[in-house]
């Protein structure tokens, strides 16, 4: 507000105003990211390789007998020297191209809530019942998600969801040359789970994971299309929609068609925050609901989840997780440590079923931290993938980046509600947890970058003389 001195003249005045967003990058920081393009490519292919390895595994088309079930169980314990070596690997050479770039870093890393936790779990190993194992486990995804933000630091969101696209793209295709190639990329009458005979699974050990990642490709490669109009994006979302099927798998089939609708209507709201928070509300809505409806109808759900046969016993394997929590309410049985940590762990006293000796996780991922961590690593799990990333969706989408938006909304809310039935946050190298890293590091990067307004200064015209 401008003074007015005596004799009753106004002042020159200043004014605040917004000037759009900020100055184009310089010509010499643009010349340094020019020189630096082959560290770049050097960067995405050593993450695209990964994210394959990942995928693949080390036993592609692996055989599942029973005895080789029970021997996988009891071997569960991050004890495998060939993918420690294969991971630490790549972190170190991602490492030795961050230390000779000449570019300035794509993206800074400030998720911090993700780190805490990370901490949290480490705390949490001293008091397991074999902290060697909890630790183990731990390291493993404290290696995971450091490649994972290393190389987003490196290329950054848009390389990276690219090198995601395309490893989710090569493993379709594998997946569809395996089918009349071999009989393993289809589960054999000697599974032990008769439910599984005859499912889809291609490379994949467990028709369960073909089903969700190939449900994700599906979602990335349909917003592919849509946002460039390329025939060959339509054909691998019809591609993997028609595996989803072969699969058998419920859960990924009922959400992969779910999800291309919710995030098009993201999509559709991209630059209204008050629909879009509608929507995100509806979302999180739907999740309270879904728990809503088991405590209604609690009888009728553990008939139906209970038999082992259907929905893999998921109800029986949450009472065992539950009974834990009701002699053990505060801190949980340590990060990695209540399911397969050899003969004391802590789920063998609570089993109620003879199949559940070959349970690796709680088929629920917000009740597998809880048991595991306790409620302060379950409060935060949902700030650091539910809320926060709910705020980036809410405020940090727009018409320019909405190819990365999109995609990554879509993967996110798949994530969230699949952990519903099945464990994927914080579970090893599996392929859906690092699919949902990457999508959530994309979203926290684009939401970083997105074009903010700055203010600056104006000087108004030397207002008229006021004489009384």
């Amino acid at each position: 507000m401008a003074a007015r001195p005596a004799g009753g003249h106004l002042t020159m005045a200043t004014s605040w105003h917004r000037s759009g967003i900020a100055a184009p990058a310089s010509p010499s920081r643009l010349r340094a990211e020019e020189g630096s393009r082959r560290l770049v490519w050097i960067a995405q292919i050593f993450y695209f390789i990964f994210l394959m390895m990942v995928f693949i595994g080390q036993q592609p088309f692996a055989s599942r007998t029973q005895d080789e079930l029970v021997a996988m169980a009891q071997e569960n314990d991050g004890s495998d020297l060939f993918k420690q070596a294969l991971f630490i690997g790549f972190a170190i050479l991602l490492t030795g191209v961050q230390i000779i770039r000449k570019h300035p870093l794509r993206y800074r890393f400030s998720f911090w809530p993700l780190a805490i936790m990370l901490v949290w779990f480490f705390i949490t190993c001293t008091w397991g019942v074999d902290p060697f194992v909890s630790f183990k486990r731990a390291m493993q995804q404290l290696i995971v998600i450091y490649i994972t933000f290393c190389a987003l630091s490196l290329i950054g969101p848009q390389r990276l969801f690219d090198a995601l696209r395309w490893a989710l793209i090569t493993s379709l295709i594998i997946c569809w040359i395996s089918l009349p190639l071999t009989p393993a990329a289809v589960h054999p009458a000697t599974e032990s789970d008769k439910a599984l005979i005859g499912a889809w699974r291609g490379f994949f050990f467990h028709k369960n994971i073909a089903g969700a990642v190939m449900a994700l490709c599906f979602i990335v490669c349909g917003n592919s299309w849509i946002d460039r109009r390329k025939w060959y994006y339509a054909l691998f979302a019809l591609m993997a929609f028609v595996f989803v099927i072969g699969t058998k798998s419920k859960t990924s089939l009922a959400l992969c068609v779910g999800m291309l609708a919710i995030s098009n209507i993201y999509r559709a709201l991209s630059d209204n925050t008050q629909k879009r928070a509608i929507l995100l509300l509806m979302l999180g809505f739907g999740m309270v609901g879904f728990l809503g409806l088991y405590i209604a109808y609690q009888p009728t759900i553990e008939r139906l989840f209970a038999d082992p046969t259907s929905f893999t016993g998921r109800v029986s394997i949450w009472r065992v997780a539950l009974d834990y929590l009701a002699d053990h309410p505060y801190l949980g049985a340590g990060f990695g440590g209540f399911w397969q940590v050899g003969i004391h762990s802590p789920a063998h006293d609570y089993l109620n079923q003879q199949f559940q000796m070959l349970t690796a996780h709680s088929h629920d991922g917000y009740l597998e931290i809880w048991v595991t961590t306790g409620p302060v690593g379950l409060i935060m799990l949902l700030i650091s993938f539910l809320a926060l990333p709910a705020y980036w969706f809410l405020t940090g989408a727009t018409r320019e980046n909405q190819s990365l938006m999109v995609p990554a909304f879509a993967i996110w809310v798949f994530v969230m509600y699949q952990n519903l039935l099945e464990t994927s946050f914080f579970d090893k190298d599996r392929q859906v947890w690092v699919i949902f890293l990457a999508a959530v590091a994309t979203a926290h990067a684009t939401f970083k970058a997105r074009p903010r307004p700055i203010w600056s200064r104006r000087h108004l015209p030397q207002a008229e003389s006021v004489n009384g």
